[in-house]
């Protein structure tokens, strides 16, 4: 698991024997989660409160500490990340800096809500410490149950189902707003009997770029961009598709731009409109 502080070290050693070199704004990221960049600006520095840069090789993160959630999560999803370890358990998240509050697994407990994933168990389900990783209570948020066992993870499942066949997929999402429903349908701000208390989003967003394949390059053509919006209540249901919307629109709504790296001309005709690929949602088995 990446360390920041360990980043940071290899990077002042690598400057003391070697020249220095202009960046390359176009460079592709070395962690195959930003590989078409991230959607808003976090650093590794204490300091960035608001937007902490959690770098991991199953995911990056922004991490905000007033809220006690992340402000989005990528992370990429092939057909190899796809497995059948057990699920991990829940727990406070090591990555945090001093000075940070540590959500714990039981702040949940009772609240009436979900210990939603961002980035999914399953998409790192290959590997014992893969999966560990998305237990990390930095990458939870409190979803209502509706939400969180309905459209949420009927999508998270057909993500799945186009990496298993072969498609190279890049993921971002993030809570949005203040106040979701409880299984009972109450209205919450936040969660916790005592501090730290997480704030509970009123909605929940996805926006996936699917390529072909591992070496595809964006287009107009054959690149495809699924972006969803959920109200964190009790009216979801399975029937994912509907919650589909342009991803231009989520970025109005976040202020992020997802997939910077992407040419522009690719990413504005992507954007601009919303999915419509036909999907059909099965039944759940009874």
């Amino acid at each position: 698991m990446r360390r920041p502080w360990l980043l940071a070290a290899a990077l002042a050693a690598a400057a003391a024997v070697a020249p220095a070199q202009p960046p390359k704004a176009d460079a592709p990221p070395k962690n195959r989660n930003a590989r078409w960049g991230l959607p808003g600006p976090a650093k590794a520095d204490p300091q960035s409160k608001d937007s902490y840069l959690i770098d991991r090789p199953q995911y990056v993160l922004s991490y905000s500490d007033k809220k006690k959630t992340a402000n989005w999560v990528a992370w990429n999803l092939v057909k190899a990340d796809v497995g059948r370890v057990a699920r991990g358990a829940f727990e406070e998240d090591p990555g945090l800096p001093a000075g940070f509050a540590r959500v714990q697994f039981n702040t949940y407990t009772g609240s009436g809500f979900d210990r939603g994933h961002l980035c999914p168990s399953r998409d790192r389900s290959a590997a014992e410490a893969d999966n560990d990783a998305t237990f990390y209570m930095t990458n939870i948020v409190p979803q209502s149950p509706a939400c969180n066992q309905k459209g949420w993870e009927r999508l998270e499942s057909y993500c799945r189902d186009l990496a298993a066949d072969g498609k190279d997929l890049y993921v971002v999402a993030g809570p949005w707003g203040i106040g979701g429903q409880t299984e009972a349908g109450q209205k919450a701000l936040t969660i916790g009997r005592r501090a730290p208390f997480v704030s509970v989003p009123a909605a929940v967003w996805k926006v996936v770029l699917v390529l072909p394949n591992r070496a595809a390059a964006p287009n107009k053509t054959t690149a495809r961009l699924i972006a969803a919006w959920m109200p964190n209540d009790t009216t979801v249901t399975d029937d994912w598709p509907k919650y589909r919307v342009p991803a231009a629109e989520v970025e109005k709504k976040t202020g992020l731009t997802f997939f910077p790296l992407v040419p522009d001309d690719v990413a504005t005709a992507l954007k601009e409109r919303a999915d419509d690929v036909k999907v059909v949602v099965p039944p759940r088995a009874k």
